[in-house]
């Protein structure tokens, strides 16, 4: 973990194609996700908090979270709803001009603890799992990020990576 920062870096694509996305769609797209952010917090906040009344009904065939591991499932809400805060300091950025950055190093804070709780419940740590994405992006861009790379990419290698 002592290096991913550098070692990420080495990875990540340094331009900035401003010309392939209009402002109008990037504003919509956000704000959207910053929308189904604050439903998935109501949710979380409802499942994990016992927040409201009771409920029945409304089952899905096919798809039910009563057996799933619940401490993973609040995590993945937990990263949503946070990442959906992010989503918010962009939009608010957009429009004034600068990010504030102690706001966004909060969200990052919580989606760490988030991770954590996934992490804790998986069995495993920030270092591997941090080790394991720069071996699997190292594979994937063998000397910097190309486009190229990006786009044709061996997953079967990928996956052996991750599996290893």
């Amino acid at each position: 973990m002592k290096n991913y920062l550098a070692d990420s870096a080495r990875t990540a694509s340094n331009t900035y194609f401003t010309d392939k996305v209009t402002e109008d769609e990037v504003k919509n797209t956000f704000e959207k996700f910053a929308e189904t952010g604050e439903v998935l917090d109501n949710q979380k906040r409802r499942l994990f908090y016992g927040k409201g009344d009771a409920l029945s009904g409304g089952n899905v065939d096919g798809f039910s979270i009563e057996n799933l591991n619940g401490n993973i499932v609040h995590a993945i809400y937990g990263l949503c709803t946070e990442a959906g805060e992010i989503s918010e300091a962009f939009l608010k950025a957009a429009e004034t001009g600068s990010f504030d950055e102690v706001n966004l190093k909060e969200e990052a804070g919580d989606l760490l603890w988030y991770l954590a709780m996934l992490f804790r419940e998986l069995d495993t740590d920030f270092d591997e799992v941090a080790t394991t994405n720069i071996n699997k992006l190292k594979a994937r861009f063998p000397e910097k990020f190309t486009q190229d790379h990006a786009y044709n990419r061996d997953l079967g290698k990928e996956r052996e990576i991750l599996e290893s």
